[in-house]
C-alpha cells in the first residue's frame, strides 16, 4: 500500500509543480513584465521557459518536506511559511544565476532583481501556489479515507475498512485473520478465504512470511532478527522475505538496530 500511496503522492506533486511552472512560463512570455518587454516574442519563447523549469525543480526537490508539512497536525501554518521560504530561496538563487548567465545577460544587481523583478512576480504567482497546496491537502485527505473491501468465500463474509487502518492479515487454517484499527484500537476478524486470495486482491500488501501479509505503513521496529513490531502486534519474518522488509522505504530499517547489522 505504501508503494501505491507513494506513486499517487508524487503524481499529485508533479502535477502541482507543472501547473505552477507552466503558469509562470506563459505569464513571462505573454505578459513580458519589466525589462522582458524589450525582448522580442521569439527570444522570450526561447529563454523564459527556463524560469519555469527552475521553479519546477525548486518545487520538486522540496517534496519530502512538503509531505511532512501536509501530515503535520500541529503548527501547520508555521511549517507552510517555512516551506515557502525554502522554495523562495531555491527559486530566487536559481533564477538570478540564470538571469546573470551568458544566455540572458541581465544587468540588474541581486538586490534590484530580488525586489523589483522576482518578488512582484512571486506575489502574482502566490495564489497559484496556495491553490496547489490546497489541492495537495485535499488529495491527501481523500487518500486517507479510501476504503478497501475484504471478501471471504461466503456472500456475507465482507469487511470494509479504511486502507490506512489495515495492519496485517494472517493465515488461520481455512480462514484468514484480519488485524485492523478502529479509533486506534486493534481489532480482529476471521474471513473464510485463503491468504493467496487476499494477496491476489491486494498485491501492494507485503508478504513477510508464508502465513503473514502486512501493511508496510504500520511497521514500527525490529524486535529480533526474525520478528517485527507493527501497530499493536508482532509478526514473524522468514528468511525468504527478510530482504523485502529491509528494502522498505523506512529509515529505521537502515539503522544499526536492523537485523542486517546484528
Amino acid at each position: 500500500m505504501s508503494s501505491l500511496k507513494f506513486k499517487k503522492t508524487y503524481l499529485y506533486h508533479f502535477l502541482a509543480a507543472f501547473i505552477i511552472a507552466l503558469w509562470l512560463t506563459i505569464f513571462l512570455i505573454i505578459i513580458a513584465p519589466f525589462d522582458a518587454s524589450e525582448v522580442s516574442f521569439k527570444i522570450r519563447l526561447l529563454i523564459m521557459p527556463v524560469y519555469g523549469l527552475i521553479t519546477f525543480i525548486g518545487y520538486i526537490v522540496l517534496i519530502p518536506f512538503q509531505d511532512f508539512v501536509i501530515k503535520k497536525k500541529h503548527k501547520q501554518l508555521l511549517f507552510e511559511i517555512f516551506h515557502l521560504i525554502l522554495f523562495n530561496i531555491i527559486v530566487l538563487i536559481g533564477s538570478y544565476l540564470y538571469y546573470k548567465s551568458s544566455i540572458v545577460n541581465g544587468d540588474y544587481s541581486f538586490t534590484k532583481f530580488t525586489f523589483e523583478v522576482y518578488y512582484p512576480i512571486f506575489f502574482i504567482l502566490l495564489p497559484i501556489i496556495i491553490f496547489a497546496k490546497w489541492f495537495l491537502r485535499k488529495q491527501h485527505g481523500n487518500k486517507s479515507s479510501e476504503k478497501i473491501i475484504l471478501k471471504g468465500d461466503n456472500k456475507l463474509d465482507i469487511l470494509q475498512i479504511e486502507n490506512s487502518d489495515l495492519v496485517c492479515i494472517s493465515s488461520a487454517d481455512n480462514y484468514v485473520e484480519v488485524n485492523y484499527l478502529i479509533d486506534g484500537i486493534l481489532h480482529k476478524k476471521l474471513l473464510r478465504t485463503t491468504l493467496k486470495n487476499i494477496e491476489l486482491q491486494f498485491p501492494v500488501l507485503l508478504k513477510v512470511h508464508r502465513s503473514h501479509l502486512i501493511n508496510p505503513d504500520h511497521f514500527k521496529e525490529w524486535k529480533s532478527a526474525a520478528k517485527i513490531l507493527l501497530t499493536g502486534i508482532e509478526v514473524p519474518v522468514s528468511k525468504n522475505y527478510k530482504n523485502d522488509v529491509l528494502a522498505l522505504n523506512h529509515s529505521s530499517l537502515k539503522t544499526i538496530d536492523s537485523p542486517q547489522s546484528q
